[in-house]
């Protein structure tokens, strides 16, 4: 089950009962990749959006990507 709160995503997994509260950058990487946005459009996106450097932004794109897939919020 997924609940957006103020921009942030609150991720309850059923399964293994678990709930996950992911920050602002976290919810768009998430919000995004949900929607079939590749590892390019995303890292754009949180550059534009947080005002980083594209290449830190796809180094946390990516990494977050991994986490969400180890905690299954993803496939």
């Amino acid at each position: 089950m997924i609940q957006e709160v103020d921009g942030e995503v609150l991720a309850l997994h059923t399964i293994a009962d678990e709930i996950h509260q992911l920050n602002a950058s976290a919810s768009l990487i998430w919000r995004l990749y949900e929607d079939g946005a590749s590892v390019e459009k995303i890292s754009k996106s949180l550059a534009e959006q947080f005002d980083v450097d594209e290449s830190a932004a796809r180094a946390d794109a990516e990494s977050t990507i991994a986490l969400l897939r180890t905690l299954k919020l993803v496939v």
